[in-house]
């Protein structure tokens, strides 16, 4: 037997004039501003242990954007999953204030009020990061906070250092009874499935041709660790080897 299967992963239309942007269809709404967890992100959940794909993948909808100046502009989009999964409307203002890109978001996530902001900028040399996205509680739902902070750093001989730190107020913090406690499909509610999350990674270019990474997180309290170093080599011009180990350990209950 055969099996066929096509997926239109990006597929959309592009207008701009000289102080807008309109993008409709199947287009990407990428608004983090963090590498590992985006909590402002609420259209594009990022897969971060998604090594064959590592963009944000394209959402039914659009949005517009529109440039206040040099330095400010507004966005207002809009996505649907279909009857059964919701809708997703926000606006994001964002400006760059004392050397940081800054943002503010607010919207409805599947008929859920939620609130944001998000930064990057730098202290001195290090990259500094951040994160916060609140999900207002309904009667049909529950209070949700996600908050994230990230800093990276470039050293002289190559070494890419970049470390981060996740807190979900719904998230596990205790040992589970199994592997089945822990859901590691990621959406903008469940970016981790537990409540306090560690991540350090580390890359360098060992020869033009050869990078190594490795990246590590931990969450206390479920004890839960990942580990998983990487490894690409080029072959040649657009085409690249690479070899992905990923390690998934945890604490059960007795």
């Amino acid at each position: 037997s055969l099996v066929l299967l096509s997926n239109v992963e990006r597929l959309y239309v592009d207008y701009q004039e000289q102080n807008w942007n309109l993008r409709s269809g199947r287009p990407p709404i990428p608004w983090g501003e963090t590498i590992t967890w985006n909590p402002n992100d609420i259209f594009n959940t990022y897969d971060f242990l998604d090594f064959d794909y590592e963009e944000r993948p394209g959402v039914d909808g659009g949005k517009f954007k529109y440039l206040l100046d040099d330095f400010s502009n507004i966005e207002l989009a809009y996505a649907t999953k279909g009857n059964k999964g919701g809708s997703v409307a926000a606006i994001k203002y964002a400006l760059n204030k004392w050397g940081y890109d800054m943002q503010i978001i607010t919207g409805w996530y599947h008929n859920q009020p939620t609130i944001g902001a998000g930064w990057a900028g730098n202290i001195k040399e290090a990259g500094f990061k951040g994160e916060v996205q609140y999900f207002i509680p309904t009667q049909d739902s529950l209070p949700h906070l996600n908050v994230t902070l990230e800093s990276d750093y470039m050293f002289k001989k190559g070494w890419y250092v970049n470390v981060g730190l996740l807190y979900t107020s719904q998230g596990i913090y205790k040992p589970v009874d199994n592997w089945d406690d822990i859901h590691l499909k990621f959406s903008p509610k469940n970016l981790m499935p537990t409540r306090w999350n560690i991540m350090v990674a580390a890359s360098k270019p060992f020869t033009p041709l050869f990078t190594g990474s490795m990246s590590t997180v931990y969450a206390p309290g479920t004890n839960l660790l990942i580990i998983f170093p990487t490894f690409q080599y080029n072959i040649d011009t657009n085409l690249d080897i690479t070899l992905v180990w990923q390690s998934f350990f945890s604490q059960f209950q007795n």
